[in-house]
This record gives C-alpha cells, structure tokens and sequence, in this order.
C-alpha cells in the first residue's frame, strides 16, 4: 500500500483550463471535459485499489452533488482521504459520506476532514489541510501540506503545495497524477534544510 497526497482537481471548472484559463499548466486542455479525463487517467496510471490518497480540498467547481460523486469519485481508485477546501460544500461532503461504500479490504471508500488531519513520520507532524498553515518556521518539527495556491509555491520554508499545479512538484510529474506521500516529505524537508543557504 502506498499514500499519495495532491489537491486541486477542480472537476468541471471552466476557467482554469482552455485558452483563456487562469492555470497556465490547465490551458493546453480545450474543454473541462478533456481536463476531467486526463486527471481521472493520471490518478489511476499511479494509484491502485490497496492504495490511499490524501485530496487536500476543492474537488470540483460547479458541479452537481451525484454528478461529482457518481462520475469522477467512484472512478478514482484506491481509498479517498477528502479534505473540505473552499469550492467545496459541506452539502457535497454529507452527499458522498451517506453513499460510502467499503473497498474490497472492508476500509471505507471515502473518508471527510472538514478542516484537516495530520500525519507523523519520523519525529515531525505534517498538517494537511487545503489552506497553508501559518505555522513558525521555528517550529522544527512541524510541517504544512497544503494545495489552494495553484501556481504559487508556498512562501515558508516548511509549507508545500502539492495541488496539481504546483511549481513545488517534481520536475516532470505527470499532471493529474497524485504525489507519493514520502516525495512530498523529501520535498519539504529540502526546502526547510535549503532555508538558510
């Protein structure tokens, strides 16, 4: 079993892709239909049913509760962590907790933050929430894994972003496709050891 993290699908938004769009790594796709496809077959190039994936908020824009849920969510593979980000709706989120379903290892399909959860690793606490947390960069052993900033790389020495449009990915990383967990933690530990060179 692997953990991957990412954020920022915005499934069905308009004006993040095509020609005019506000995400320049969006604009190559001509329609949100061609974006939704090329995310949902990146996520599943990667991730497998035994897998977990941390989404760290803002699922989609516009769209209707069981469209989101019955067309992009339930072809997603592997266990969904979904994290609450800004364009998403508690309404949304009560829609997919009713609907879960258990994957063929008895874990739950989906599993809902509305602010955030945590993972340790190694002595430190990494945050995932969709916002980038504010949290000191004297804190040594604290961490913020965040997405909502698109194209902005977090200003703060221990706070990644990992959304899809992230200038902070690995150089080459598949657009649409999640980022393994312990990238995301060498990425974020380099860029808090670089901080003062």
């Amino acid at each position: 079993m692997t953990i991957y993290i990412t954020s920022d699908w915005h499934f069905g938004h308009k004006n993040i892709c095509g020609e005019e769009g506000f995400c320049k790594t969006r604009r190559h796709f001509k329609t949100p239909e061609e974006m939704n496809q090329a995310i949902i077959d990146a996520h599943n190039s990667v991730v497998t049913d035994e897998d977990t994936v941390y989404h760290l908020g803002d699922l989609s824009m516009n769209m209707k509760k069981k469209e989101l849920f019955h067309d992009f969510l339930t072809k997603l593979k592997g266990q969904l962590h979904l994290v609450k980000g800004n364009h998403d709706s508690t309404a949304q989120l009560k829609y997919i907790q009713k609907r879960n379903y258990l994957l063929p290892d008895g874990r739950p399909k989906f599993v809902i933050y509305e602010v955030g959860t945590r993972l340790k690793k190694e002595g430190k606490v990494y945050y995932l929430t969709h916002f980038p947390l504010g949290l000191g960069e004297g804190r040594r052993k604290l961490r913020s894994i965040c997405g909502h900033i698109h194209e902005e790389a977090a200003q703060e020495a221990n706070v990644i972003n990992v959304g899809l449009d992230s200038p902070e990915l690995p150089k080459g990383h598949p657009f649409g496709a999640p980022l393994e967990f312990s990238v995301a933690v060498e990425l974020v530990e380099k860029k808090w050891q670089e901080r003062d060179e």
